[in-house]
């Protein structure tokens, strides 16, 4: 048995959090909320179709972060709980009288309504995809 960053539970089965993995989770989770939000609003026209490309980086950047923070501290638990940062910052920042993200539907600009519908309700998607690949990545392997 042996220490490293994220410790293990008495007895050498599995491992518990650590400060340093609950306070990465927490600035990534800040950090992707915050940075998604600026960025989901990004949009490409092509040929008259409107593509959201900054809403789909952001959950691409949001779930590289969850599933970093898992692996960092071996924990899918810290993917959660950056996830559920980062979901509390973007409701936090969509209650703003800024409106800095738009949701619903709306007539006079589609494309970043829907930019923002993905951006809100995508942060759950990949938080759950990054659980999940996490838990893929760290479970034990069979020896034999």
């Amino acid at each position: 048995m042996h220490d490293d960053d994220a410790g293990t539970v008495p007895g050498g089965t599995g491992r518990r959090p650590s400060i340093q993995a609950l306070s990465g989770a927490v600035a990534a989770g800040v950090a992707a909320g915050i940075l998604g939000t600026l960025l989901h609003g990004q949009l490409l026209v092509v040929a008259g179709v409107v593509l959201p490309i900054g809403a789909l980086g952001s959950l691409v950047l949001a779930a590289s972060l969850f599933l970093l923070c898992g692996l960092w501290a071996r924990s899918i638990i810290m993917s959660a709980v950056a996830g559920a940062v980062a979901y509390a910052v973007v409701a936090l920042l969509s209650t703003s009288s800024k409106t800095l993200i738009l949701t619903g539907s709306s007539e006079t600009a589609p494309g970043t309504a829907l930019a923002g519908n993905l951006w809100l309700f995508g942060v759950l998607v990949v938080t759950l995809v990054a659980v999940a690949v996490g838990a893929v990545l760290l479970r034990p392997r069979q020896r034999g």
